[in-house]
């Protein structure tokens, strides 16, 4: 009956993560897999504490009987050459008594790539609450009849702060009666005392998206969409940049030829101010716009930049300069506007469903944050380790570096996977945490796997992509009607590592078909 309750509790918690409509954006693919593609004082708007969770039984307590179709099933899929020469970790045990249904190298800790994203939202959710939100707060030193002195955007670190809302900002001003900044733009992010690579980012130099910068005031999941469209036959192509600011430096070396078909390349590069986008090719009379995303490199000008460009959209004059400054304490600001975001609950939703890595980098270190003082790492990575221990993690045997699972320095076993899976199924905000998930053939990263019957709909699970990666853990009604909580990792195989996505899916399949 638990199980059946659990289960159309966690269905409403998920229709209610898809309610804002800025999820459209991650929808269109704002955020991807993690190969491809929220506190100024946050407010609390629920009392609900966190219950005391019961411990995770060990394994030794429960009783361990044999599945042997189960077994067949599973060990025939690893049984193929190609998976014999990787690292694969496999487990599987009942949800709710912790009954081990199939075991295979489960306690050797392994790169988990994006399944990292769970022990994320699990911390995010038992540190802050589902109704969490973040505030940016805008505010000025002096304030005449119709004009202001500096404007200063306090960033507490939003990870779904997007044009749109830095528009209405502006908006908000402009109604208020004031026509003429005076002085500055500044942009507060002294919410985050870190630098804006997350650890292990600075393994890689791409200008991917998906390696997008951290930063406590950032706009667009500090990225920017380039779109190239045709010009004049042999002239530029037109490029436009969303959102707009004047931050970025363009060159553009494009040239409308004849035809429908677009061969253009943008490439984004790091410059001493931010960020310059150099963009080439060519691109047919006839041929559809091209759009590519790619990361910025100095989020708070990128931000202020956005502020700038949203104030003179309304009418308001600006002269000044935007910069990075602290704003004055409380007492010394006049406060002009309070941006409060949705709750926190809509960002994890998003971050699990489409795999998103810079809202789990801000979401994770966010959690860092206390008592007004700056977040770093140390203590996010701290936070993190305390509730995997709580969670029944040996503190001893996994790795945790960043917040998204991106390149190497994580490193989890598929039993852990199962102990925080479990442990979440029984947290006061599991089933927020369950709604999180992809479902298999409906939604995010899973809308085109696993769509057979009875594993449709009914299977919700983390993917996890790399190069050397793919990972696969989360929850599954079997046909005896059991919850099941599992766990497939798989590393280093022969070939690139999505191509061993189908083993992964048999496997799942197999679980879901359990029937005894």
């Amino acid at each position: 009956m638990r199980d059946r309750q659990l289960h159309h509790l966690s269905h409403r918690m998920y229709r209610r993560a898809l309610r804002p409509a800025s999820y459209l954006l991650v929808l269109l693919g704002i955020g991807l897999s993690a190969n491809g593609v929220v506190a100024q004082e946050g407010q609390e708007s629920s009392a609900l504490e966190i219950q005391e969770v019961p411990e995770v039984p060990a394994l030794e307590e429960v009783e361990r009987r044999d599945y042997p179709e189960l077994e067949q099933a599973i060990d025939r899929v690893l049984s193929d050459p190609e998976l014999q020469r990787a690292k694969v970790g496999v487990h599987v045990e009942d949800a709710r008594t912790g009954e081990v249904l199939y075991s295979h190298l489960a306690d050797e800790a392994l790169n988990p790539a994006s399944n990292i994203k769970l022990i994320t939202a699990a911390t995010a959710l038992d540190v802050l609450g589902p109704h969490y939100t973040f505030s940016t707060e805008l505010a000025t030193n002096r304030r005449s009849e119709r004009s202001i002195d500096d404007l200063f955007v306090i960033g507490s670190g939003e990870a779904f702060l997007l044009f749109k809302d830095v528009l209405a900002w502006a908006g908000e001003l402009r109604l208020q009666g004031i026509d003429t900044i005076t002085g500055d733009i500044i942009i507060d992010e002294s919410a985050f005392a870190e630098g804006y690579l997350p650890p292990g980012y600075e393994t890689r130099d791409t200008d991917a998206s998906y390696r997008s910068s951290i930063g406590a005031l950032s706009v667009n999941f500090n990225t920017v969409t380039t779109t190239v469209t045709p010009g004049a036959m042999g002239e530029p192509g037109v490029v436009r940049l969303d959102p707009p600011q004047e931050h970025i430096e363009v060159v553009n070396r494009t040239r409308t030829v004849g035809g429908s078909l677009a061969r253009v390349q943008v490439s984004a590069v790091p410059t001493a101010e931010g960020t310059r986008i150099e963009v080439g090719g060519t691109i047919g009379q006839g041929a559809q716009p091209v759009a590519v995303r790619k990361r910025v490199d100095n989020p708070a000008e990128f931000a202020g930049a956005v502020v700038a460009r949203a104030i003179e959209m309304v009418g308001i004059t600006f002269d000044g300069e935007v910069r990075p400054g602290e704003a004055p304490a409380p007492e010394g600001r006049e406060r002009l506007h309070v941006h409060s975001s949705s709750p926190l609950i809509d960002t994890i939703a998003a971050m699990n469903k489409w795999s998103n890595n810079f809202m789990a980098e801000q979401v994770l270190l966010a959690t860092a944050r206390g008592q007004g003082q700056p977040a770093t790492w140390p203590q996010a990575i701290g936070k993190a380790r305390e509730f995997m221990v709580r969670a029944g993690f040996d503190a001893e045997a996994f790795s945790l570096h960043n917040g998204s699972g991106l390149y190497e320095g994580n490193a989890v076993s598929a039993r852990q996977f199962v102990a925080l899976l479990r442990y979440m199924r029984g947290h006061a905000f599991g089933p927020e945490f369950i709604a999180s998930l992809p479902i298999a053939g409906v939604d995010g990263s899973l809308r085109n796997r696993l769509r057979e019957p009875h594993v449709a709909g009914n299977l919700r699970a983390k993917t996890g992509t790399l190069n050397n990666v793919t990972a696969l853990s989360g929850y599954v009604q079997s046909r005896s009607g059991r919850q099941l909580a599992f766990s497939i990792l798989i590393n280093d195989p022969p070939r690139r590592a999505w191509i061993y996505r189908p083993h992964q899916d048999q496997i799942a399949q197999a679980i879901a078909n359990f029937d005894e």
